[in-house]
């Protein structure tokens, strides 16, 4: 049985894909994959599926959503019988998963086994592995609530880490090419990480794509601008200044402390993406 969280929610039983029902079931299957087996609270699943305003029903309902989703994982089940995967806490339920079974949780051993590892080429390998499992954005197709929820929220920013400690190892060792493509992907989840976009454009200057590069920050500069009505922070300024100068250092890269909110432009009034 394999779980995934990190694009599409999904079950699958060897090559075939479980269906996972309603949007309410499959919201309750994305919280408790998220939390990586630790017990989630029936509050907490409540609120993710109705926030504030919750029918008298909720809980029943959630309960109606555990059952059917333990009988979809273990068909075999006897009545009241204890699962393998599912199991009732005081507080709520957890999802008995390891990291042969949930691609989170192996993303997770990849960047740590990355982070610990002194050999950069290895290091990168681990990294470009562990942004492999990367689909889309985390429980994608159940947005708005994928997007605000802070058990969600916390995943994409891991991945976006994950991208920029990639970077960050490959650049000084002279391995752009090889972190591009899962640095771009995770720019594209992240178009107004600045950080990450600083170093995606630098990847590609070192890889000898400067046309790619000034394009890459003309298009942020205009997204920041218009959906957020900011200028370029300390990050992503200083990694144009050094593409504008040929600074693209084979070692030693350090990049300039991030700043705190940016003061907004004071330009014409514009009608802005919420």
């Amino acid at each position: 049985m394999q779980f995934r969280i990190l694009g599409p929610v999904q079950i699958r039983s060897g090559p075939a894909e479980l269906d996972l029902g309603g949007r309410q079931q499959r919201l309750v299957l994305a919280l408790l994959l998220a939390r990586a087996g630790s017990t989630v609270s029936l509050s907490e699943l409540v609120d993710a599926i109705w926030a504030d305003d919750p029918p008298a029903s909720a809980v029943n309902i959630v309960h109606r959503s555990i059952g059917a989703l333990r009988r979809l994982v273990e068909p075999h089940l006897p009545v009241r019988a204890t699962g393998r995967y599912l199991v009732r806490q005081a507080a709520g339920y957890q999802l008995r998963v390891g990291a042969d079974s949930l691609d989170l949780l192996r993303f997770r051993s990849l960047v740590t086994r990355a982070g610990q590892t002194g050999d950069p080429a290895r290091a990168v390998r681990l990294f470009v592995d562990a942004l492999g499992l990367w689909q889309g954005r985390c429980a994608t197709g159940l947005e708005p609530v994928a997007g605000s929820q802070p058990a969600f929220v916390a995943l994409e920013s891991e991945r976006s880490h994950a991208a920029r400690d990639a970077a960050d190892r490959a650049l000084p060792a002279g391995l752009a090419r090889t972190v591009i493509p899962a640095l771009r992907h995770a720019a594209s989840l992240d178009p107004l990480d600045e950080a990450l976009q600083a170093r995606l454009l630098l990847a590609l200057a070192a890889d000898g794509r400067q046309a790619e590069a000034f394009d890459l920050f003309r298009a942020v500069r205009r997204r920041l601008d218009d959906e957020l009505g900011i200028v370029p922070g300390p990050e992503l300024l200083d990694a144009h200044d050094r593409l504008l100068h040929q600074r693209i250092p084979a070692a030693g890269l350090v990049f300039p402390p991030a700043l705190g909110r940016r003061r907004r432009r004071a330009s014409r009034p514009r009608n802005r993406i919420n």
